[in-house]
């Protein structure tokens, strides 16, 4: 009997005190489950609170911006405004200025008009057709030309050579021929050809030749040294321009 009641009395306190332990297991689960819900009660709240606080800020900055422009409908009159001020300022920054030319002056237009004289010698007598050809020279006639105006007009100076290379050259055109031993024969020229021609008989031929410039406006033939000889048969020519004693002379058409 002892032995029974024993196990009979261990077993009930074994009982007791498994009864104990899920009471108090229900109690710890019953005590987590209240704070799990209360977590979640409060974190339902606060986030809300928190989203709702900065939208009740943006709608209280966007009621005051709309107060402050006289309500929605001139509000959103202003924003229209703005960005039609805002596009014409890019299209001013954008768009570039066009420099207007600025109008010459009278003087100025006649400068760029008028007609530049290229006439180094005042003539008796101008031909406004005339017009000089160009004319090629091959080294040799060039060379043997230059000193050629260089014994007619060295001591004539630029002018005078250039009167003497223009009446050289347009007894080429005359001819057809730009031979300079051909015009030396048949015109009868007297002028060394002995001395080397100075810097400025080469550049009055260089002015004729080259440049197609002339002395006068007009044909020359003939000249002559006035203070060498009289010459009745130059004389009967048509005179055109002197250059010191020298006269120059065309044909009379």
């Amino acid at each position: 009997m002892r032995s029974s009641n024993y196990k009979h009395s261990n077993q009930l306190r074994h009982m007791n005190k498994s009864s104990r332990a899920r009471k108090t297991t229900a109690k710890k689960s019953r005590f987590g489950s209240f704070v799990i819900t209360a977590f979640v009660l409060v974190a339902a709240v606060v986030v809300p609170s928190a989203a709702l606080i900065q939208n009740v800020q943006a709608a209280g900055d966007v009621k005051k911006n709309v107060l402050s422009v006289g309500g929605s409908t001139v509000f959103s009159d202003v924003i229209a405004d703005s960005d039609k001020g805002e596009k014409e300022n890019k299209a001013e920054k954008t768009a570039k200025p066009v420099k207007k030319a600025p109008k010459p002056s009278a003087e100025q237009a006649t400068e760029v008009t008028a007609p530049k004289a290229k006439a180094l010698v005042a003539s008796a007598s101008v031909d406004a057709s005339y017009k000089p050809k160009h004319i090629s020279l091959s080294s040799y006639d060039r060379a043997k030309l230059e000193r050629l105006v260089m014994g007619e007009a060295g001591g004539l100076g630029y002018n005078g050579a250039a009167l003497v290379a223009q009446t050289i050259r347009d007894t080429m055109q005359l001819e057809k021929n730009n031979s300079i031993d051909y015009i030396i024969s048949s015109y009868q020229y007297e002028g060394s050809t002995a001395k080397e021609p100075t810097p400025t008989v080469k550049k009055a031929v260089s002015y004729i030749f080259d440049n197609d410039g002339y002395a006068v406006q007009h044909r020359l033939i003939y000249f002559y040294a006035s203070d060498l000889i009289e010459s009745e048969w130059h004389e009967s020519q048509h005179y055109i321009a002197s250059c010191g004693s020298e006269r120059f002379f065309d044909r009379w058409k």
